[in-house]
């Protein structure tokens, strides 16, 4: 897991709750997503990155649709899932999502 604030240690109390939050949004937002490929995806982890202001979000994509694809979705679809956790995130600046994409075997990301 990354440190927060560059600071070392593990992440705060809150840190911990906003990554949940990001969490629970995404999960939803990508099951209710129009393209097939965000629904095929399962979330694994959001881990807060060293600023606070972004999160790296790891997602499994079991039906094999590719790397390449499956950050073309992602990152075509940004803006929705952004929306979708300002939504349920209580806090005056909605992280930036970074995504990385383990294979389908479960393999190192």
């Amino acid at each position: 897991m990354h440190t927060p604030n560059g600071r070392g240690g593990r992440p705060s109390p809150k840190t911990l709750q906003l990554c949940a939050q990001v969490h629970d949004a995404l999960s939803y937002a990508l099951a209710g997503a129009s393209d097939p490929v965000l629904q095929d995806l399962v979330l694994d982890s959001v881990e807060p990155m060293p600023d606070d202001r972004h999160v790296l979000v790891a997602v499994l994509d079991p039906c094999g649709h590719g790397l390449v694809a499956t950050l073309s979705a992602l990152d075509g679809a940004r803006g929705y899932l952004r929306e979708a956790v300002a939504e349920s995130v209580r806090r005056r600046k909605v992280p930036q999502l970074s995504f990385t994409v383990a294979p389908p075997d479960g393999g190192a990301r």
